[in-house]
């Protein structure tokens, strides 16, 4: 499975600007959605995806196709 690129940050700057991210979806509800950064927004991804939260049978192109979820 593709990892997300992280050098392009330190870890302490990665999980500072993914706690951004989540903090403005948290306090905000959907108008902290709207005020996400690109930065923010792929930390997020890459702490999740690092972290191994997700089955790896779901970080697969199948996923992302259009469909009822098996979920």
């Amino acid at each position: 499975m593709p990892m997300p690129d992280t050098t392009r940050w330190s870890e302490p700057e990665m999980l500072r600007l993914a706690a951004r991210g989540v903090l403005k979806v948290d306090l905000m509800g959907v108008r902290g959605t709207t005020l996400v950064t690109c930065d923010e927004l792929a930390a997020m991804a890459a702490v999740l995806a690092l972290s191994g939260a997700l089955p790896d049978e779901l970080l697969t192109p199948k996923t992302l196709m259009k469909g009822p979820s098996d979920v």
